[in-house]
């Protein structure tokens, strides 16, 4: 059964400003995003769901510019935001993921789309707990949402895991990826201008407007010239990033 990707997305980045904006080989991050999803094959609807604040207009500007859909809503929670995006568009259940993440592969998506689909989950998620597959991807069913919203007392879910996490009551699948889409020192979300030269380096090496590179193609990359990956995964990048990590929980 194929659904929905929700993108969550917003502007009020600090640490690079509105990161998910800036463009490589001419296109905002976000629409290369779109671009990858648009070819996963679970996949039969974008949603990027962003904040009524004014200042994420342009998102809703990309979105129509991008033949996809944009739901608005509450700024800080954003569990409710995506349980009212599913809701609005009859969305049994979603994958998501932030907008963060521009070399996010077609096939993890799909594969954990049907993996989900194999069992009566209410979140399924790649194990990523050594930290070594370069993105996570969520697949939620909406009425454990609704129960996880109707429950917690924060209105702050930005960080939102922890919800699924500390619910005995939600079933959790975690899948394994396969060995090959696995890397410990490779950085591909955008959070420091250092991600964003890394980004940029690899779009001048494997972009093509006709054919999709692939995360696999990423790994190639990197692996014959490892030193692409100095310029945003040192032991200091990788250190300060696990502490970011760990300070958000």
């Amino acid at each position: 059964m194929k659904t929905a990707f929700l993108i969550t997305a917003r502007l009020k980045s600090t640490r690079l400003p509105k990161k998910i904006l800036l463009k490589v080989r001419g296109k905002p991050i976000i629409v290369h995003m779109l671009d990858r999803l648009k070819c996963a094959e679970a996949i039969n609807k974008i949603i990027i769901c962003t904040s009524t604040n004014p200042q994420d207009d342009p998102l809703e500007e990309i979105a129509l510019q991008e033949n996809v859909f944009c739901f608005r809503g509450s700024e800080d929670d954003v569990l409710l935001r995506l349980f009212e995006a599913a809701k609005i568009h009859n969305l049994s259940f979603f994958a998501n993921i932030t907008a963060d993440c521009p070399l996010i592969d077609p096939y993890l998506v799909d594969r954990a789309v049907m993996e989900f689909n194999k069992t009566d989950s209410d979140l399924t998620k790649y194990d990523n707990r050594k930290g070594d597959l370069p993105f996570d991807c969520y697949v939620i069913r909406t009425r454990a949402l609704k129960e996880i919203i109707q429950n917690k007392i924060e209105t702050d879910t930005e960080v939102w895991l922890k919800h699924f996490l500390s619910d005995n009551t939600i079933k959790i699948q975690t899948i394994e990826a396969e060995q090959k889409y696995k890397h410990g020192f490779l950085k591909t979300s955008i959070d420091y201008p250092e991600d964003y030269k890394f980004m940029k380096r690899v779009f001048s090496e494997l972009y093509d407007s006709d054919n999709l590179f692939s995360l696999l193609d990423v790994i190639k990359l990197v692996k014959e010239d490892p030193t692409i990956l100095e310029i945003n995964a040192t032991e200091n990048h990788l250190k300060r990033w696990k502490n970011h990590r760990l300070s958000i929980g």
